[in-house]
């Protein structure tokens, strides 16, 4: 049977405002709790140099364990082998992607998208909140916003039926909805090599967000800000009173 596609992409300019959101946002939370509830010292080794060391090597391997899980989570969810999943990485993006090579089912393809953001991102970052200290607060709220670009491609998922055939892109955060060629939707417009050339040249320029978005992404680090700053304010209150 001969398939037809339609490509499916994402900007990355919004994939890094909601990726600096999902850093901004857990970390704020998990460190007032971190430090005022749950009182954990400040310092995991007693050396700060340490720490940072540890926080950097977590983070890194957080990366890997996150595209290895890709590739786990297509052969859990869409039963796919080795040979089907390649991995890659695109410096000037500063990304790191594991690549599935033959279509699956929406289902399998949600599944695989969110199970490294949940494994090495909020639960662990539930776990170094109540055990852990402030460094590995922000090296698990780092691998949390590393998923911002599966979330946002997870979400636009949602609306299409969990059998709906998709093909991963090999190299931009985008995908194919495909279908047989006597079962085309009316809505259907085919991919056409201009498009996936135009898409590949994106991917080749560095990563820089609007001049908007900046904007839009400092206004809500400030608003944040404050409001951790508030949470210790008060925090000092009460020990006073």
């Amino acid at each position: 049977m001969d398939y037809k596609k339609q490509l499916v992409k994402f900007r990355i300019d919004k994939i890094a405002e909601l990726s600096v959101i999902l850093f901004v946002v857990p970390f704020v939370i998990a460190a007032a709790l971190n430090i005022l509830l749950v009182k954990r010292p400040l310092l995991l080794t007693g050396k700060v140099y340490f720490d940072i060391m540890i926080m950097i090597a977590v983070y890194l391997v957080g990366l890997v364990c996150h595209e290895g899980l890709h590739a786990l989570g297509a052969m859990l969810f869409a039963k796919k082998t080795p040979a089907d999943i390649s991995f890659g990485a695109n410096l000037k993006q500063g990304m790191l992607y594991c690549h599935v090579k033959t279509p699956m089912k929406n289902a399998s393809y949600q599944a695989l998208l969110l199970l490294p953001v949940i494994v090495t991102g909020i639960i662990p970052l539930i776990i170094s909140v109540v055990f852990g200290n402030i460094f590995l607060v922000v090296a698990f709220s780092l691998l949390t916003s590393g998923g911002a670009g599966d979330i946002i491609m997870f979400s636009s998922l949602l609306k299409h039926d969990k059998k709906q055939l998709i093909l991963d892109h090999a190299q931009a955060p985008a995908y194919y909805l495909v279908y047989p060629e006597n079962e085309l939707p009316e809505t259907f417009v085919e991919v056409t090599e201009t498009q996936e050339e135009e898409l590949l040249e994106e991917m080749k320029k560095p990563n820089q967000g609007s001049r908007n978005n900046m904007l839009k992404i400092l206004a809500v680090m400030i608003f944040l800000v404050l409001a951790v700053a508030g949470i210790f304010v008060a925090a000092l209150f009460m020990k006073l009173f």
